[in-house]
């Protein structure tokens, strides 16, 4: 969902391909978002290009049927999705180490401490495909 400042209106871009209760998320970057649902999966989602020229008001300033065109919003791209095993209650990126790659830190409801953290080298991925 975007706000138009000018028209005081919310206009939705994108929407995700498979309707889920987000209990949390964090920004990534412009046109990435990742998500924790209640089922307990973490999910990364894209905006895929050029999902802005497709959008749709929300404000209910034209009529319902008008509206309805959810065939036509664009789809965000799911990037990954991981299965925790509980609910996510909140998650933020920031590094392990001072000057360290950024992680996606995240929270569960019992209160386990878990992070994604990105390979950086070919390296990392036969090390811990080995592990």
């Amino acid at each position: 969902i975007r706000y138009e400042a000018t028209s005081n209106r919310l206009v939705l871009v994108a929407n995700d391909p498979s309707p889920r209760p987000i209990v949390c998320q964090e920004l990534l970057d412009w046109n990435t978002v990742a998500v924790g649902d209640k089922f307990g999966n973490i999910c990364v989602m894209r905006l895929p290009r050029g999902a802005d020229t497709g959008a749709i008001d929300l404000t209910g300033q034209r009529a319902l049927w008008d509206t309805a065109k959810t065939d036509t919003t664009a789809k965000l791209e799911v990037l990954c999705q991981y299965y925790v095993g509980e609910i996510v209650t909140s998650m933020t990126r920031s590094s392990l180490v001072a000057g360290g790659a950024e992680s996606l830190i995240y929270v569960t409801v019992t209160g386990r401490i878990g992070a994604l953290v990105p390979f950086t080298s070919r390296d990392d991925v036969e090390f811990f495909t080995q592990l």
